[in-house]
């Protein structure tokens, strides 16, 4: 729930920091929207992986999150809540009561490529 706060919130104000900004002209500047909003996706991305119990998902939202909390550290306004947001939700991803939701599916069953290739043996 917290990555979705952080997302929202992250979206809103790199549409207003763009929109209120006077010197938002120039390609440079237009990359640069861009580029943060192809990160916003990816962050939406990953919140939903998460949801889905995705162990990659939840280091990669982290990762993220460290490198917008580096970018952002100069920054003034919503910055500092979305780095305490971040770090919080974090924190909360690998707690101990987080785990089981991220545990792999145990596996009763050999591999196919263990399986033996014995033809008398029925087959699935």
């Amino acid at each position: 729930m917290l990555w979705g706060v952080w997302l929202v919130v992250g979206v809103v104000s790199t549409v207003v920091v763009s929109v209120s900004d006077p010197a938002t002209t120039g390609a440079g500047v237009v990359l640069a929207l861009v580029l943060a909003f192809v990160v916003w996706a990816a962050v939406a991305a990953a919140t939903v992986l998460v949801l889905r119990g995705s162990a990659v998902a939840r280091i990669v939202l982290v990762a993220i999150a460290l490198l917008r909390a580096v970018l952002s550290v100069t920054d003034g306004g919503l910055s500092p809540a979305l780095v305490l947001l971040s770090v919080v939700a974090a924190v909360l991803l690998f707690l101990p009561s987080a785990r089981p939701f991220f545990r792999r599916a145990d596996t009763t069953e050999p591999s196919r490529a263990s399986r033996s290739t014995d033809p008398d043996r029925p087959r699935d």
